[in-house]
């Protein structure tokens, strides 16, 4: 898959933005921490998923140790736009996102960009589902 500007300069605000950020060519993944907690956050991932779109991942549980009812009930009361994906034995919130619409700027908020508020969504909301579904998921 080809770079693009658009991409380029994604990725350098998210670097100069964001904590703990590690740069593949396809993909940005950003440390998160749950500092109130004593568990190992998984990482939140966005990835180019073709030329003009990008999609954000956070995984909140294994598969095999929540109950899929209980999550599919509850993800619809997080708010959160977008998907519930299994990706080998993680349960991840996903949402997708023209990478052009990204990068403009978000008219609620000074010096924000379209893509922070999907991507706050993702991660608070994996956050939730993983207190209340997989009880922090210690093993994750």
């Amino acid at each position: 898959m080809e770079h693009s500007d658009e991409w380029d300069t994604l990725v350098e605000r998210i670097s100069e933005n964001s904590y703990g950020v590690h740069i593949e060519p396809n993909k940005i993944s950003l440390k998160v921490e749950d500092a109130e907690e004593d568990w190992d956050a998984p990482d939140v991932v966005i990835r180019r998923a073709g030329e003009e779109w990008i999609q954000i991942d956070r995984p909140f549980a294994r598969a095999d140790k929540v109950d899929l009812r209980a999550v599919l009930t509850k993800v619809g009361s997080t708010g959160t736009i977008g998907g519930l994906v299994v990706v080998g034995e993680d349960i991840m919130l996903r949402h997708a996102l023209l990478l052009a619409d990204a990068l403009e700027p978000d008219d609620d908020y000074d010096d924000a960009f379209q893509y922070e508020r999907p991507l706050d969504g993702i991660v608070n909301a994996a956050r939730l589902l993983g207190r209340q579904l997989a009880g922090h998921d210690d093993d994750f």
